[in-house]
């Protein structure tokens, strides 16, 4: 199919066409999340298995001389765009001269040597498969594109360019003219078809003559297999490279490209006197260069260094794995230098090298294990062991695992630093050390009355900690001194890395966020800004990790158990019958009935935003109502009594505020509640006039609350006000049909239940209506009954109200497994009722394996540069 300009493939926007080829046809488009264009090549036909771990290695080879693959998609690549004509296009000039023939050889030489130590045969080298930048850079492209489909009927008269056929023996494979003697006969091949390549496309280059071709495909093949090339047209001082590469017998065939580079540097000149004399002519010209490249040395700054490419390619794990999903823990990590990482899964530990295709299992580490960690030299790897309980190292080279310490305090995960010791969180302590050969632990943090301290990891300058606080909510990230225990706050958010780059990661909802970081002062030195979305969360753990080198792993998702996260949302009756909604899965919460019941309002998250859609229940169709991308948080959204808006959370970073807008989309978003500590709309008062909401903020006391109730009066100066504000914990109130009452979580019994006060004054009555627990109070329409969540039972109590609030004994009306409130602090609403209180809407997880972890990893290698660019550091 034929894509046109401004068409989405993923998340790249194509531009305009390039070409067609074998594998299917090229665009140019643009890349929007790092501001690039790219190439991207599209298949009619879906990728198999097989070619996706091609080009994975593909993707590993980073080399200047090869086009870099990017991305690959469920049916195309994403490639390095590179500006200049083919080699096929510079040979319709005319022959190429000598030395610019042999330079444009050199680099193709050093692509396949690359690529040859790798295990990547290309199979399909040509001048069409060559470009040429306009610096004079050589890029050869399509490696391994010969290997993508396994098909056995191949039509050699309609495909010259065979690059989609099978790779084994029997089935001829590339271009016809530049195929080797091997290839054209059917047989398997090796990377001295790729030398023989090599050498036709040289002869061309030199003579600007096709070394072998004919009217058919079977004649081309023929003259490959019968017919010899005219040396006499070949320059003398590359008949020999040329006679080596295109013997037609592999086993006569020079065995190793570098032997055909070696070859280039000491090709002979024409003549013996000219031979004779060059020794001394290098020498001169050798020393006089070094003397002038020494003048101009000391005299002319140098260059600046030039940027690595950027490569990203995913590695997906094998069937009968899947990724640990433990509770404070990383389930993936890279080494130093960036070469190797390594992740637990159900059965143990696996280290995949980048220069590999697949993964082996560490030996005995099967079994209940998860964050690990390499030593600063990359050569061991320390891991928890839960089957007993301990933290143990292993040395990658082999050898079974070497017991540290018991582990049973400890909470987290670990950092090996520099001084050869491991630093870790130790349940409600603080910060822990340990050497790395084992022996006896210190506290070298001890956490505050307010602290509760995870995620450490010691900064280059041996005192200063990085640590996460998970006392508050949000929870900060902070540094911490080990000579002078004092302590600050930098910024918000969990999971925090320090870089060598000179700037702090971390994580932000689901988000990666980076920060400038000057280590000499330990200050934040600038505004955070989202680096990598939609990543994979466990608890308070992203999972990534980045190496010195700058080679960033990570698990792609949307939260614990990712693959699980999709959800549809229902109607169920007061007896527990469902009927299903056609709405689509998506990560949705938060579901809010309109006042006539014909639309749902529901936060759905994807591609690292959170955002309003509303589903029309009447029309069946989703329509997106907030587009802020400054502000990518939209959530709890709540309609207006007349239907006429829509209120929201909107914020990111650690600023929330409440704002709202239309709800048929049309004008600006209006801020209600200036954007600062999260706020979170719930209910509206009687009248309409007056909103009901929560305040979440960070506290100084274990005795303060981390959610208050207050109200925002719509008229006037719009200020908001505390509401309830005690020790404990409130949250979800809603206000009752009449205005009169409302009800709200609590947790001032120890465990949240439901409670009824009077509303606005909410200090002349407290009645609790819940007794085994409870969260997510709703009213019926008349007012008569509440209705709760109580585990996996939908509870409904009857309420009297004159002379005074009374209730009866709460009863469960149905059970089922139904998506219950989200997080400890009770923000979210897993449910709501429709007007005429009949039935309830409620969301169920769309698969429903809650240990099932996720199964790829993307990789991105050189990923600092792109880092560099898009949040500078001084």
């Amino acid at each position: 199919m034929t894509l046109t300009p401004g068409t989405k493939l993923g998340p790249y926007e194509i531009l305009s066409p390039i070409g067609a080829g074998g594998m299917g046809e090229a665009y140019c488009a643009r890349d929007p999340r790092v501001g690039r264009d790219v190439a991207i090549k599209v298949s009619a036909e879906q990728f198999s298995e097989r070619f996706e771990r091609e080009a994975r290695a593909i993707a590993a080879l980073n080399h200047p001389n090869i086009a870099t693959l990017y991305d690959v998609g469920p049916n195309y690549l994403v490639m390095e765009l590179v500006e200049g004509p083919t080699l096929q296009e510079r040979i319709g000039k005319g022959a190429i001269p000598l030395d610019e023939s042999l330079t444009i050889a050199r680099q193709i030489a050093d692509a396949l040597e690359s690529a040859h130590e790798k295990g990547i045969v290309h199979r399909d080298l040509k001048p069409g498969n060559i470009k040429i930048k306009p610096d004079g850079t050589v890029k050869v492209l399509d490696f391994g594109l010969a290997k993508v489909e396994e098909k056995t009927n191949v039509n050699l008269e309609t495909s010259p360019t065979l690059s989609v056929a099978q790779t084994a023996a029997g089935v001829i494979l590339g271009t016809a003219a530049y195929m080797s003697p091997e290839q054209a006969r059917g047989k398997s091949v090796d990377k001295r078809a790729d030398i023989w390549a090599f050498g036709v496309v040289l002869y061309e280059m030199l003579t600007g003559k096709r070394l072998f071709q004919g009217d058919t495909v079977s004649d081309t093949l023929a003259a490959v297999l019968k017919e010899e090339p005219e040396w006499d047209r070949i320059p003398v001082k590359a008949r020999l490279l040329l006679r080596s590469c295109l013997q037609k017998d592999p086993k006569k065939r020079l065995a190793d490209i570098s032997d055909a580079k070696l070859l280039l540097e000491d090709a002979p000149e024409s003549t013996g006197a000219r031979r004779s004399l060059l020794p001394w002519i290098a020498v001169v010209i050798v020393l006089t260069a070094i003397t002038t490249a020494l003048v101009v040395w000391t005299l002319k700054p140098s260059a600046p260094e030039k940027a690595l490419e950027i490569s990203r390619f995913r590695y997906e794990l094998a069937k009968d794995q899947q990724l640990a999903n433990y509770v404070f823990q990383r389930s993936l990590a890279v080494s130093p230098d960036g070469r190797q990482i390594v992740y637990a899964t159900n059965g143990g530990l696996y280290l995949r090298s980048m220069d590999d295709l697949d993964a082996r299992l560490i030996p005995e580490t099967g079994g209940n294990l998860g964050n690990p960690f390499f030593s600063p030299d990359g050569k061991w790897i320390g891991y928890w062991s839960g089957a007993d309980n301990q933290l143990k190292k292993v040395a990658i080279s082999g050898g079974s695992p070497i017991k540290l310490m018991d582990a049973s305090e400890n909470i987290g995960s670990y950092s090996w630093g520099t001084d050869d010791t491991i630093v870790f969180g130790l349940r409600g302590k603080g910060i822990g050390r340990i050497p790395a050969n084992g022996g006896i632990s210190e506290l070298i943090i001890k956490q505050g009355q307010d602290e509760h301290l995870h995620d450490p990891q010691v900064l280059p300058d041996g005192d200063s900690v990085l640590v996460t606080n998970l006392f508050y909510l949000p929870s900060k990230i902070m540094i911490y001194s080990l000579k002078s225990g004092k302590r600050s706050v930098l910024i918000e958010g969990y999971s925090a890395r320090y870089l060598p780059t000179g700037h702090i990661v971390y994580a932000s909802g689901n988000n990666l966020l980076a920060v400038p970081f000057d280590l000499k002062n330990l200050k934040v030195s600038g505004k955070p800004v989202p680096v990598v979305n939609d990543i994979w969360w466990i608890e308070v753990y992203l999972q990534y990790a980045v190496s010195d080198s700058g080679t960033l792993v990570y698990v792609p998702g949307t939260g614990i158990a990712a693959a699980n996260a999709q959800r549809t949302f229902l109607w169920v009756d007061r007896n527990g019958k469902e009927e299903s909604i056609a709405a689509p899965p998506s990560f949705y919460q938060d579901p809010r009935i309109s006042p006539d019941g014909t639309r749902v309002a529901l936060a759905v998250t994807a591609g690292g935003n959170t955002d309003i859609q509303i589903w029309d229940l009447v029309h069946k169709n989703l329509t997106r109502l907030t587009f802020d991308s400054d502000w990518h948080y939209h959530h709890h959204p709540l309609w207006t009594p007349d239907g006429r808006r829509i209120a929201y959370t909107s914020g990111n970073a650690g600023m929330y505020g409440i704002c709202w807008k239309a709800a048929d989309g049309t004008g600006k978003d209006e801020l209600l509640v200036a954007r600062g500590t999260k706020h979170v709309p719930a209910s509206w008062s009687g009248d309409g006039k007056t909103l009901v909401g929560l305040e979440c903020f960070p506290t100084s006391s274990t005795s303060s609350n981390m959610t208050d109730i207050g109200t925002l009066m719509l008229q006037g100066d719009r200020k908001w006000e505390p509401l309830l504000n005690e020790k404990y914990n409130e949250a979800q109130p809603r206000i009752s049909p009449d205005g009169r009452w409302m009800v709200y979580t609590s947790n001032e019994s120890g465990r949240n239940e439901i409670y009824v006060r009077p509303f606005p004054d909410v200090d002349k009555g407290l009645w609790q209506v819940s007794t085994s627990g409870g969260d997510s109070p709703l009213w019926s329409q008349d007012g008569r009954q509440i209705f709760y969540r109580s585990g996996d039972a939908v509870m409904s109590v009857s309420i009297k109200m004159d002379p005074t609030f009374s209730n009866e004994t709460p009863k469960p009306l149905f059970h089922g497994t139904y998506v219950s409130a989200d997080f400890i602090a009770n923000e979210f609403s897993p449910w709501d009722i429709s007007p005429d209180g009949k039935r309830f809407l409620m969301m169920k997880e769309s698969r429903s394996s809650p240990g099932e972890g996720p199964r790829r990893i993307n990789i991105v290698l050189n990923w600092f540069e792109e880092l560099k660019q898009r949040v500078p550091a001084k």
